[in-house]
């Protein structure tokens, strides 16, 4: 029983360290960051994405390496999701806390976009 409950804790702590780490190097791998009002606004290049059933949907944002980020707050989920189907350019900041429905089920972390520049 102790062995069970001793994997489960490490298990637990192996993927809480894994989506920290795609976080950072997300971060990392952006060749266009500027840093303002103590926040990091970084582009990525993606996809809108809508998950779930009516009523319980969710709207997320898949780059080109198929990363999978949660948006927040609601009021930009809902600006998104008439611009499914299009190749965008977001400038997103990337939030410490998980804060969206989304980020239960998406593991590179939660964004909040500033603007977004439809590209194709």
């Amino acid at each position: 029983m102790k062995f069970i409950f001793l994997a489960f804790i490490i298990i637990s702590l192996f993927s809480c360290a894994t989506a920290a780490n795609r976080k950072n190097e997300a971060v990392k791998n952006t060749k266009n960051c500027e840093r303002t009002n103590m926040e990091i606004n970084t582009k990525i290049t993606g996809r809108v994405q809508v998950y779930g059933n009516e009523p319980h949907t969710f709207v997320g944002i898949v780059d080109m390496n198929g990363i999978e980020y949660a948006v927040y707050p609601r009021s930009k989920e809902d600006e998104l999701r008439q611009l499914q189907g299009h190749l965008i350019e977001f400038t997103v900041v990337f939030l410490d806390e998980p804060k969206a429905y989304g980020s239960l089920f998406l593991k590179g972390g939660t964004v909040k976009p500033i603007k977004w520049e439809i590209t194709q």
